[in-house]
């Protein structure tokens, strides 16, 4: 206990602020896979790969392999699986869907409420591309005997990492026969996700995207969303600030140093957020513009030959 006489000078009141919203959701992942036996319709935590092979014969224990810690497995006989999603208290950004399901199951797919990003291996480019270009999904070419491999590893890679990192050229551990240069290009072109195999550098990930976008951007905009919403909670809580026009330019600050982090660690080129007063009581209104993440892949130039 303070002295008494420290006490009687200066009384002060101590606030601890809330703690920041947690994002470990947003590397989390769900495998749906075929089952094994007859344990259906039920999400389980595994850590190890013989877990993983208890519940399935998929090989979505490469994403433990890739460095995740856990993942989550839910065995299923079809993909009507939205009241699953929506009645666990398991939290994930991603749902892994093997490719031992067919593209018209994939079709007739239910998620529920879930917004995250949604991963499907095909053999097929067409059906790669169309699955691809839906929402925030992952079309991913790869050989039927490769078993998804391909997949579970670039995401596995992709949400073990400390940054978000688009992955450009990270060894792979399957061939998927993408020899070349015009396969190459017409994958590349559909902005399906693929491994191209070369004689000198092996199997490499050569373009890994989410609906015709940088894989990383659907990441980089969930947590954007959820520390804003985290720092403007912890701040009003912390300030109990009054309805002014200065006190908004103070939340604004807060929420801008969010944004700032974001672009610090190259991820968005710009990121603003205006907050102003409105007419509405208790109310403020917040507008926030941010660049969209790019990933380079590919180069294209010109050589002149010749003196100049």
């Amino acid at each position: 206990m303070k002295d008494i006489l420290l006490n009687y000078v200066m009384k002060v009141d101590a606030y601890a602020p809330l703690p920041s919203a947690s994002s470990a959701y947003i590397r989390k992942v769900l495998c749906v896979v075929k089952p094994k036996g007859e344990e259906v319709g039920t999400i389980t935590e595994c850590l190890e790969k013989t877990q993983v092979q208890a519940l399935t014969d998929a090989n979505c224990w490469k994403l433990l392999e890739a460095g995740m810690n856990s993942i989550y497995v839910l065995p299923s006989n079809d993909l009507k699986i939205g009241d699953i999603i929506d009645n666990t208290d398991k939290k994930f950004f991603t749902i892994l869907i093997d490719g031992a399901f067919s593209n018209e199951e994939t079709n007739a797919m239910t998620i529920g409420t879930f917004n995250g990003v949604i991963g499907w291996t095909t053999e097929t480019q067409e059906e790669a591309k169309q699955w691809g270009y839906g929402d925030n999904n992952v079309g991913f070419y790869d050989l039927a005997e490769n078993g998804s491999q391909n997949m579970y590893w670039a995401f596995g890679k992709l949400l073990s990492a400390n940054n978000w990192k688009n992955q450009q050229y990270i060894v792979m551990p399957l061939s998927s026969k993408v020899t070349t240069i015009n396969k190459a290009n017409l994958l590349f072109e559909d902005s399906v996700s693929f491994v191209l195999t070369s004689e000198e550098y092996g199997n490499r990930l050569a373009l890994f995207a989410s609906n015709r976008r940088a894989i990383i951007a659907p990441y980089a905009y969930e947590e954007a969303t959820l520390k804003l919403q985290s720092k403007a909670l912890q701040y009003i809580n912390l300030n109990q600030p009054s309805y002014t026009e200065a006190e908004a330019s103070l939340l604004e600050d807060a929420l801008q140093g969010v944004l700032d982090e974001f672009i610090e660690d190259g991820i968005f080129t710009n990121a603003n957020i205006n907050v102003r007063l409105t007419n509405e009581q208790f109310v403020l209104d917040a507008e926030a513009e941010v660049s969209e993440p790019k990933a380079l892949w590919r180069i294209k130039a010109t050589m002149k030959q010749g003196e100049i």
